[in-house]
């Protein structure tokens, strides 16, 4: 059976997945094919002709600088010797194209993007001498004049010419180098020089391959005997060659496929074709109407890439078929509200369109989702129904689904077993606009097993699948009992899990590192497969002191690694100063999974000594890491309940080979002037605690006692992720005895419409506990804002509305808000609310919302347990 193409992005449907504008992400049940055909080396077929300007010296910001006026569109048909005007806003072929350059510090108003290029075959020398070049299967062949040939890393070192098409119009030719080949000789490390910033030296190089902390390897080129325009034309050349990016639309299309074909004028009509259909370029001009998170799936003429359906994936409707110059015929668009949505036909697609037609060879055919399609994806990596603890407890999920939309939404809840395979079960539920859906007492959710007939138990975990985007939140809790509805002994909320990475990060390995009153902190690591095909992992762990320790998983189709046990987890050598190790974890896959670490609080020094604290923190994926961090609390010593007393602490990690300088601010919660603001250097794959730090725990007081209470900004130079720990101590040190603690991780500043659940107030819990929620907010901004805080009930009826404002660098604790607490009651009987929140910022903000479980009935009452969450944008 031939293999199938879902050009991904977000999840496979039943079909390889490819992320048409970034790295390849859930795949189904196929595999791209491995690629090793001939590339073709044909006779010249020359470029359109376009006039160069003089040769080098031209500066590559004059090139790549866009320009300030709007765009006018492309000419049909460019003539010979013509000029063709290029897009005049930021050119965004080359990212999906021939992949993703990055100009550099110099360049901070460019986004990383390119110009369409090509480099010259005749002008290749290396020290001095000419080389000549030719491209097959994917490599540089050639040799000295009269002299030995060229082999693998034999290239790094090599000079080359490089014709970029400047946003003027006019090709500019810059010089070029092979910095060096990859391990297996498939790929180039190659850069552009500005030449003039030559006097800089190295610092004037800039890749032509930009890598990602998702995809390290796209700094590799590959080479392809052939040129694209800035309308996406390809052409055949002995003359010019293109160097194409692992995440480029022309890697996608050779690895599905599209190259191996037999050589005649309809391979390379095919060829095209793909990379229209891959782009999303329905006119034909070059125009990229596609976002990465897009999932499509492919069916060709020549049965090269086949439709695979089946029950695990979503049902896409007819999207567009594709020619060599564009779509051809088109049912809806891929991204509807996509801005390059114009040009195309309006022909809509027949039967006969979608029918497989041999007689058109070079037509491709693309699915996508359309109105009502269940294509959002989110997950959770743990489901546990009456799951057994130690002391007599029990662990159950919940799930809880907010619908933001003005119309009714469709959400599909399944769980998976640990060991893939079929499903345990499903639900499907429709929430009404702006309305909420708990699992919680639905006889459905609590039907669920794992086909044991000795216990009414299960554990998995979760996927869900909606036909728009909703904010799902998933509820651990610890009952003192074997029913669903037992008293809860812990609760912990955890946002279901929305980017799917090859690359995730987690800022704790923890190994019997000891902690106050003769505990010891663990970490537990569960990485879920989302695909219908096994993949591979490999387990990172960085050691505080530079070390790293890894090996190789395999997780089966729709299954779940899981690290409690694991030989080779536990087998991190200890601190030398310690009985323990720490560090942070990172995984990278071959395809795309999701991750949650739990962090463990042990009576004991072994790893299934009796849980005391625990708390679930999800992996974050590579795209989660930034430059611009913060988090919503920084608390020393304020007082809580009875002698309990607040603490946070930061671990900022380093997810790269360089070090990096962090500058953290730290704000008061009554904004103003910072309190304290200072850098760090991390090292390579390193990271930055500030437990114990001096800077950090000489950050000036706020109140009496040394106490002192605000929220932390991190600026970075390259982008970093982290975590915030908050801890109850009970008493008045660093170092007294944990009885609470609650894992944040740093979130980067959002404008959005941002959404949490739950709104609680007064909620009962069993055993005389009840809940409270109260949000806090955080203004990054240099002014005062005025905020909108909505409140709604899980029916979707508004239950209120607040505006405070927050004062410039400041915060907004709902907890000491009169208004907050004289909201309505959702029931007024018992004086008490269920629902869930949004905000409506007017400039970036971050929120968490922090959930308390107390010994009463009132919003003071001693505190139990405490937890928070980050408020999500409204659309994931």
């Amino acid at each position: 059976m031939r293999l199938c193409f879902c050009a991904v992005i977000a999840s496979g449907v039943a079909c390889t997945a490819v992320d048409v504008d970034g790295e390849e992400t859930l795949a189904g049940e196929s595999e791209l094919s491995a690629k090793g055909g001939l590339i073709e080396v044909v006779e010249v077929s020359t470029p359109i002709a376009i006039p160069l300007a003089p040769p080098l010296g031209t500066s590559l910001a004059t090139c790549t600088q866009p320009l300030s006026k709007p765009a006018d569109p492309l000419p049909d048909s460019p003539t010979a010797g013509s000029v063709v005007q290029s897009p005049t806003h930021r050119s965004r072929n080359g990212i999906e194209l021939h992949g993703r350059w990055d100009p550099g510090s110099s360049y901070d108003e460019l986004e990383p993007s390119e110009v369409p290029r090509r480099f010259r075959l005749a002008e290749i020398t290396k020290g001095g001498r000419r080389v000549g070049a030719r491209v097959e299967q994917g490599k540089l062949i050639g040799s000295f004049d009269n002299g030995p040939r060229l082999v693998g890393a034999d290239w790094a070192g090599a000079e080359l010419k490089v014709d970029l098409l400047c946003v003027n119009g006019v090709w500019q030719t810059f010089p070029a180098r092979i910095h060096g080949v990859s391990a297996t000789g498939n790929g180039y490390d190659v850069e552009i020089q500005d030449p003039d910033r030559a006097e800089q030296g190295e610092a004037s190089w800039r890749p032509a391959c930009r890598a990602t902390l998702e995809t390290p390897e796209a700094s590799w080129a590959t080479p392809f005997a052939e040129v694209w325009d800035e309308r996406g034309t390809r052409t055949s050349s002995t003359g010019y060659f293109t160097f194409a990016c692992a995440t480029s639309a022309i890697i996608k299309c050779d690895r599905m496929g599209y190259v191996d074909v037999p050589d005649n004028d309809d391979a390379q009509r095919i060829r095209q074709t793909c990379t229209r259909m891959v782009r999303a370029d329905y006119s034909g001009r070059g125009r990229s109407a596609t976002a990465e998170g897009t999932l499509i799936d492919v069916e060709d003429n020549r049965a090269i890439q086949i439709r695979e359906q089946g029950a695990h994936v979503p049902e896409l409707a007819l999207e567009a078929v594709w020619s060599p110059d564009g779509a051809i015929c088109r049912n809806h668009w891929r991204i509807p509200d996509h801005p390059d949505n114009h040009g195309s036909p309006s022909t809509t697609c027949s039967a006969e369109d979608a029918a497989l037609d041999p007689s058109r060879p070079h037509l491709i055919r693309s699915w996508s989702c359309g109105p009502g399609s269940m294509c959002e994806r989110q997950y959770s990596s743990v489901f546990l129904k009456n799951w057994p603890a130690q002391g007599g407890l029990t662990q159950w999920s919940n799930v809880t689904v907010i619908n933001p939309n003005a119309t009714a939404a469709t959400v599909k809840l399944t769980v998976f077993p640990t060991g893939g395979g079929a499903p345990l079960g499903a639900l499907v539920e429709t929430i009404p606009p702006s309305g909420a859906y708990s699992t919680y007492g639905d006889p459905r959710w609590n039907a669920i097993d794992d086909g044991d007939l000795m216990s009414d138990r299960a554990s998995g975990w979760i996927a869900l699948s909606s036909n728009m985007p909703v904010v799902a939140t998933h509820r651990t809790s610890l009952r003192a009992g074997s029913a669903w509805n037992a008293p809860a002994r812990l609760v912990e909320d955890e946002p279901f899990l929305t980017s799917p990475s090859r690359r995730l990060f987690s800022s704790y390995y923890l190994k019997s590192w000891p902690e106050a009153g003769g505990r010891t902190q663990w970490s537990n690591v569960v990485v879920n497969n989302p695909a219908t095909k096994q993949v591979s992992i490999t387990v990172r762990i960085h050691g505080i002191d530079g070390s790293l320790h890894e090996f190789d998983r395999v997780l089966p189709a729709r299954g779940v690694w899981n690290s409690y046990g694991d030989s080779d987890w536990l087998a991190v050598p200890n601190n030398p100063t310690k009985a323990g190790a720490l560090g942070w974890v990172e995984i990278r896959a071959d395809e795309p999974v999701v991750a949650t670490n739990r962090i463990v609080h042990r009576d004991g020094s072994t790893y299934d000594a009796p849980v005391a604290l625990l708390d679930d923190l999800g992996f974050a994926g590579a795209t989660s890491a930034a430059k611009e961090l913060a988090a919503s609390s920084f608390l020393r010593n304020i007082p809580a309940t009875g002698t309990l007393t607040q603490w946070s602490s930061l671990v900022v990690n380093n997810p790269h080979p360089e070090q990096v300088t962090i500058t953290v601010t730290v704000h008061s919660n009554g904004g103003g002037g910072a309190l304290r603001s200072f850098t760090k250097i991390i090292p390579s794959f390193g990271a930055w605690n500030a437990y114990g730090d001096p800077d950090w725990t000489s950050v000036p007081a706020t109140g009496s006692g040394g106490r002192s209470a605000g929220w932390v900004e991190i600026s970075a130079d390259l982008p970093v992720f982290g975590t915030n720990r908050v801890i109850l101590r009970d008493g008045a040190t660093l170092s007294a005895p944990v009885v609470l603690f609650n894992d944040e991780p740093l979130v980067t500043p959002s404008s959005d419409s941002l959404v949490s659940w739950p709104y609680i107030k007064n909620w009962p819990d069993g055993a005389g506990l009840t809940q409270w929620s109260a949000p806090v907010v955080n203004n990054l901004s240099e002014q005062s804002v005025t905020m909108r805080v909505q409140l709604w009930t899980t029916d979707g009826n508004p239950l209120g509305e607040l505006t405070p404002t927050i004062p410039a660098k400041g915060s907004w604790d709902a907890a000491s808000d009169l208004d907050w607490h004289a909201l309505p009651h959702t029931d007024g009987a018992n004086r008490r609310s269920l629902g869930w929140m949004r905000l409506i910022p007017s400039t970036p903000l971050i929120a968490t919302n922090r959930l308390t479980l107390r010994k009463g009935t009132t919003a003071d009452a001693p505190i139990v347990l405490h937890d928070a969450t980050p408020f999500v944008p409204a659309r994931n």
